[in-house]
């Protein structure tokens, strides 16, 4: 009796959680993060890069971390919606920057897109429609793809690529492990960045065998015109490696923990 008791508490909590994050997309009570993403090689005209994070402010002062409610977002087929959220703001969060301090380089946004948005062609023209309407110079935004929701929607992400590099957006490819099924999604899709694995970056520190892996990934990508980026780096010792390696760029706390965009 107490776990069936538990079990509807639970379901309840769910549903409730769940209408919240509906009713808080439509009032915007999201709230957008940036986490740096430096360059690592020395080139002073480098332009600002960041990943945009989301939070949702369940109450006043605290905020919860997109593993616990994107699950739900997922469930209600809401991540579509939010995706949209995230473009408007930031194409008007770069607008108002722009006008406001027009010497200062704007960042290049790099925003996680959903495999289902991979597949929305309500987000393509939704996207557009706001970057005419901002104004905004080339690289302003960049999405940032799992190589898992690349295989399982290629083609609608060969179709938002193609409709929407015209406009100025690149495209980050995420989770890379240089496997070779990696690579062959690599060259057929030909991203701006990529961004390797947590995994990669770990190893980095477990010796030769970890750096010579690394090297050998950037080193083709650098082959294909791509730049890499080092994500989950953890200590400056990660950073000298990734230097030395000639990796384009480093995110993580070693480098800058995630702020509140103004």
């Amino acid at each position: 009796m107490d776990q069936l008791v538990t079990h509807k508490e639970s379901e309840s909590e769910h549903k409730s959680l769940a209408d919240r994050l509906a009713a808080a997309l439509r009032e915007e009570e999201f709230v957008l993060y940036g986490q740096k993403i430096v360059s690592l090689v020395a080139n002073p005209d480098e332009r600002p890069f960041q990943e945009i994070l989301i939070r949702f402010q369940e109450e006043e002062a605290k905020l919860l971390p997109p593993g616990s409610f994107f699950p739900i977002l997922e469930e209600c087929g809401l991540l579509p919606f939010v995706d949209r959220w995230v473009v408007s703001r930031i194409t008007l969060w770069s607008h108002l920057a722009q006008t406001i301090r027009p010497e200062c380089k704007l960042p290049n946004n790099s925003i996680n897109l959903s495999t289902t948005t991979l597949s929305d062609q309500a987000f393509i023209e939704h996207t557009r429609r706001h970057l005419h309407a901002a104004a905004l110079p080339a690289l302003t935004l960049s999405f940032e793809v799992t190589c898992d929701s690349a295989l399982e929607q290629f083609k609608g992400l060969q179709n938002l690529m193609a409709h929407l590099r015209p406009h100025g957006c690149g495209f980050v490819l995420a989770r890379f492990d240089g496997s070779k099924g990696a690579f062959e999604l690599l060259r057929k899709l030909a991203p701006e960045f990529v961004k390797l694995s947590p995994g990669l970056v770990r190893a980095l520190g477990q010796g030769s065998t970890g750096l010579s892996r690394v090297d050998a990934i950037n080193r083709e990508c650098h082959r294909l015109g791509i730049k890499t980026i080092a994500e989950h780096v953890e200590s400056d010792q990660t950073i000298t490696q990734l230097r030395m390696l000639g990796v384009d760029f480093g995110q993580g706390f070693a480098i800058q923990s995630p702020q509140r965009l103004a």
